[in-house]
């Protein structure tokens, strides 16, 4: 068991965590940061979970789905005392994977760090799919320089900050963790990079955490306050049998957001996209512009950020905002502009085999089979009705051996070809990490197929020391 494999590693510090742990929640909380809201009552979540297995188990995708929605409307609920979605009043990576988590609340410093979108693409040498390239603008760097840190490679980005982590484009993500995943990893000093490579001498397979764990990652888009913001829209834009780079950029259908509302249901012109350049980084893209149809902000789950809001953001959070307002907007952010939520992966450990789903915004949100079996759910608070879902539940395999197509357009499109699984990817998570065969990643020699149906018990995965369908572990550990 994981608990006698790590028990000497962790006795030595666990009077310094305990002590650190109440640090941590006395100095996170702030005017604007809302107090710990657990999953709420009411959405399914922990609820009957012997029929929610039983559909897995047959593939009864109306169950599964039904669940899913519920998961996303749920979460995205207020938080008790806050403005916020309760997710936001969770923990999140930066916190759980800090070396002290007393400094997760002090501005970053220019250590070496790495975007969201490069270290998916560091671990997916077989389907590196290199996207655009976005310098920060120097505007950024003048005016937040204690939130710029420096890559591997040298390169000048945003750090991570307390409450938003860096991207590496216009998406602005969190990665948020309920209480019992925070124990998880914080009691266990999974953290660590020893404790990983103490599991894998050990011979330790799979390391197991709590029913209760959760993880999210969400996804904001900037919007400004006066005028209207343009969003790319997926509309299929790209073949299942395309490889190449699939992301927001390239796609050809934009929408407007309009914040007063007075042009809201009209056709305007809108454009998105400044300052970035390509592949290469030689030549830069065009803005992108279309004849769009505008909508208001009450069909996206939105914030408003406060004067408390911006004085609780680090200059990291700051940095990672204003660089993908100019990206988007060609203008910085502040009190006042708007935060709209764009996409969102959710998963929890309520199965053995994880229950992993997605919802992404659609200006068509009851069309096509994203859209199937979404539940009535008269007491949910905002517009999660407007968002497409996708699942990926550990059903049995289709017709043709494999797994079901399973991705987000936004998060996985700037890093991942279309035809991938979330399954496939979140069950080769483990350690050691690597890019070659005997190694953790992505995609790995071992593990050619993005569709091959795997489990724990497969054999390209009995090297490693699995980390229970959880990317983040290796992924963050220090």
């Amino acid at each position: 068991m994981l608990a006698n494999t790590i028990k000497n590693i962790k006795v030595a510090t666990m009077l310094r965590y305990v002590f650190v742990l109440s640090s941590f929640v006395l100095v996170s909380c702030d005017s604007a940061t809302p107090l710990y809201t657990p999953f709420p009552a009411g959405y399914g979540y922990m609820q009957n979970l012997p029929a929610l297995q039983k559909a897995t188990d047959e593939g009864d995708r109306e169950i599964i789905r039904e669940h899913g929605w519920k998961l996303w409307a749920g979460i995205m609920q207020r938080a008790e005392n806050g403005e916020w979605p309760l997710w936001y009043s969770w923990p999140n990576t930066k916190a759980a994977f800090a070396s002290d988590l007393e400094t997760t609340t002090s501005n970053s410093t220019a250590n070496a760090s790495e975007s969201m979108k490069s270290r998916n693409l560091d671990n997916i040498p077989e389907v590196n799919t290199p996207g655009p390239v976005y310098d920060i603008p120097r505007q950024v760097i003048d005016n937040f320089p204690n939130g710029i840190c420096k890559s591997s490679t040298g390169a000048t980005i945003a750090c991570d900050g307390s409450h938003f982590l860096f991207n590496g484009d216009i998406m602005i993500p969190t990665e948020s963790l309920s209480q019992e995943a925070m124990n998880d990893i914080r009691e266990d000093q999974l953290y660590l990079k020893s404790t990983l490579d103490q599991l894998h001498q050990d011979k330790v397979h799979q390391i197991e955490v709590s029913q209760e764990f959760i993880v999210t990652k969400h996804m904001y888009w900037p919007v400004k306050a006066e005028g209207i913001t343009a969003i790319p829209v997926w509309k299929n834009n790209f073949p299942t049998t395309f490889s190449g780079y699939a992301g927001y950029e390239f796609w050809d259908t934009l929408v407007g957001v309009d914040p007063s509302g007075d042009a809201v249901g009209q056709m305007r012109d809108v454009e998105f996209l400044y300052g970035v350049k390509n592949a290469a980084g030689n030549e830069p893209l065009p803005t992108v512009k279309a004849n769009a149809r505008v909508h208001a902000l009450d069909n996206f789950y939105y914030h408003k950020i406060s004067e408390a809001d911006w004085e609780a953001f680090d200059q990291s959070d700051k940095a990672v905002l204003t660089a993908a307002s100019y990206w988007a907007n060609d203008q910085p952010i502040g009190v006042g502009d708007y935060l709209i939520t764009i996409a969102m992966h959710i998963n929890t450990k309520e199965l053995p085999s994880w229950t992993l789903q997605s919802v992404w915004w659609s200006d068509q949100p009851d069309r096509g089979m994203y859209a199937t079996n979404r539940p009535a759910l008269p007491a949910a608070v905002g517009p999660w009705d407007h968002y497409l879902l996708t699942d990926s539940y550990a059903v049995p395999a289709n017709e043709k051996g494999e797994l079901d197509i399973a991705v987000n357009p936004y998060i996985e499109g700037v890093t991942h070809p279309i035809a991938t699984s979330c399954r496939n990817c979140h069950v080769r998570a483990g350690w050691p990490e690597g890019k070659t065969a005997g190694f953790s990643s992505y995609q790995n020699p071992d593990c050619p197929g993005l569709l091959s149906y795997l489990t724990p018990a497969s054999n390209c995965l009995s090297t490693l020391t699995l980390s229970d369908y959880l990317w983040i572990i290796p992924d963050r550990a220090n």
